[in-house]
């Protein structure tokens, strides 16, 4: 039973790492009860300090930020909660698929109402950007500026400018994708990284439990719903906008534009994809800009 309950939590085996432990060395990890699930979250930081939540991608969980969090932590209050599905949260409502950047959204403004934080500067990566800017048009009083990374919004582009396995995935039908790689769940993993600054065997360690793998896939299964509701409310984000973006072409630009004509874009030398964990401390020193 207390195996069946470490699963179910997200932990993975017990000769890699713990994806339930804080995120950020000294941290303190607390659980928040949403209406529809429950996040495991990381905050890091003096208590009244301006507050910065920090949102991952995949194959990513909090731990990504681990530079990042901890740079920042100097001088501000760090949230970091593994996102619906990853990490040590809990997956979606049982016979659901909601993964929609509108979910998670949700999921994040029950955990700045119980964390008490005001207006925060919103930090995401990849997948983690585009729920960031959902939360900042669901939430707006809660989202203060949003920094963003190697992530598009859905439905102004991102089709046609992303990745093949954008669609790939989200094609695929439930459990699909996890059952065809969970044997060779490093390769696969490892296949998206592709730098060795990456911390690969907190991955594994994360996405390895059972449903672990077909809960990020959830997040691609999403996009076209995503894509619709974007479309749907065409309004400007009403907060400054910043991109952080590696030397390699960031969707994230040409995507969040047409939502954010004054967007700033800061570009990093000697980083690609992963930013924030290739060049960690520039990455910080954007965010405090």
């Amino acid at each position: 039973m207390a195996l069946v309950l470490l699963l179910v939590a997200g932990c993975g085996a017990p000769d890699g790492p713990d994806p339930c432990a804080p995120a950020v060395p000294g941290g303190a990890v607390t659980t928040v009860t949403t209406a529809a699930t429950r996040l495991h979250v990381t905050v890091a930081g003096p208590p009244g300090a301006p507050p910065v939540v920090l949102l991952h991608g995949f194959p990513e969980t909090a731990a990504t930020w681990r530079a990042v969090a901890t740079d920042l932590a100097a001088d501000h209050r760090v949230v970091l909660p593994d996102l619906r599905g990853a990490g040590c949260s809990g997956l979606a409502p049982p016979g659901t698929d909601a993964y929609a950047t509108a979910d998670l959204a949700d999921d994040l403004a029950d955990v700045a109402a119980t964390l008490h934080l005001p207006p925060a500067t919103v930090v995401g990566h990849d997948l983690g950007a585009m729920t960031a800017v959902a939360w900042a048009r669901r939430h707006p009083a809660q989202v203060a500026r949003l920094v963003l990374s190697g992530g598009g919004v859905p439905g102004y582009g991102l089709a046609e400018l992303g990745p093949p396995h954008l669609r790939t995935f989200g094609d695929a039908p439930p459990g699909a994708v996890e059952a065809a790689e969970r044997d060779r769940l490093r390769a696969f993993l490892a296949a998206f990284t592709r730098t060795p600054a990456f911390p690969l065997d907190e991955a594994v360690a994360a996405y390895g439990p059972p449903g672990r793998l077909d809960a990020a896939m959830g997040r691609y299964r999403a996009l076209d719903r995503d894509a619709a509701a974007n479309r749907a409310d065409p309004r400007p984000l009403a907060v400054p906008v910043l991109v952080v973006a590696g030397g390699a072409p960031d969707l994230t630009v040409p995507t969040v534009t047409p939502l954010a004509p004054a967007r700033r874009v800061v570009v990093v030398p000697g980083a690609g994809h992963y930013v924030q964990v290739e060049q960690p401390a520039a990455f910080a020193a954007a965010v405090r800009g």
